[in-house]
């Protein structure tokens, strides 16, 4: 028997090992900033297990970035029988999630003056799908999440500021920075890191919408509440999702690793710590 005399260094072992594509799921995936970090990544060594509840265009994001490396699942955050089924159909693709990107979220106007019953249920829906059903699926992905891995929440400037109408979205907001740094701290031990990344106006559907429904109840025109809110930031625009998605590249890659329990504002100066 002839024996190998080629010997492979450990660093390039570890290197051989870890070239392996990295499971990446990406919750709000159809649209907006989960669409295009999708896109991004699956440009990139990664396989994908994107998720939302809109299972059509998903499915398109997901065949135009292949299906031999995207897998699109149905998920509701507001089900928890929803997001056990996606993440039991996301390990069962491609095995443990080595990053979980929590994208997925609602807005809803919550005015403290609504006190009727469909304002109470409006209220606890965005707690439930923005704060609670995101920390299940979070945790869900950290039991079998490898040394390494990444745990990031899209929040909100509004999680560092309040704002008028929209209690519960900013008190979600609010509250998944305290999940992160608690989950920090737990997960450090096998080398997870969990941060938030905390976007200001960004030209999504979401935003659009919302600065429709501030200009509805201050009777002004959408062009004023546009010029407003965007006028008060010294980057004078909107944020790309792209500009986003770039962000949570660089935090999903080495560049993040020393990086946990913080809350990172991409908000064109709006938000200034």
């Amino acid at each position: 028997m002839v024996k190998s005399t080629i010997k492979l260094p450990t660093n390039a072992l570890l290197d051989a090992l870890n070239s392996r594509p990295k499971h990446v799921f990406i919750s709000g995936a159809s649209r907006g900033i989960g669409e295009a970090t999708a896109r991004m990544l699956g440009d990139k060594n990664f396989n994908l297990t994107l998720a939302a509840r809109s299972y059509n265009r998903l499915l398109g994001v997901a065949m135009d970035v292949g299906t031999d490396k995207a897998h699109a699942v149905t998920m509701d955050l507001a089900d928890e029988a929803s997001i056990d089924a996606a993440v039991v159909a996301a390990e069962s693709r491609f095995g443990p999630i080595d990053v979980m990107i929590c994208n997925a979220g609602m807005h809803a106007e919550t005015p403290l003056s609504d006190v009727t019953a469909e304002g109470r249920q409006r209220f606890r829906r965005v707690v439930d799908v923005n704060l609670i059903g995101t920390y299940f699926l979070a945790q869900l992905a950290s039991q079998h999440m490898p040394s390494n891995g990444r745990i990031l929440f899209i929040g909100s400037t509004l999680g560092r500021f309040g704002a008028p109408r929209t209690h519960a979205y900013t008190a979600s907001k609010h509250a998944l920075l305290g999940i992160a740094r608690g989950m920090a701290h737990e997960l450090s031990r096998r080398n997870i890191r969990v941060n938030v990344v905390n976007p200001g106006w960004v030209d999504t559907r979401m935003a659009r919408e919302a600065m429709q429904q501030m200009a509805t109840a201050s009777g002004q025109s959408l062009q004023q509440v546009t010029a407003q809110q965007i006028g008060n930031q010294p980057v004078r625009r909107m944020i790309k999702p792209i500009e986003v998605a770039a962000y949570l590249e660089f935090l999903v890659g080495p560049g993040g690793d020393a990086i946990t329990g913080q809350g990172i504002d991409i908000s064109g100066g709006a938000v200034m710590v």
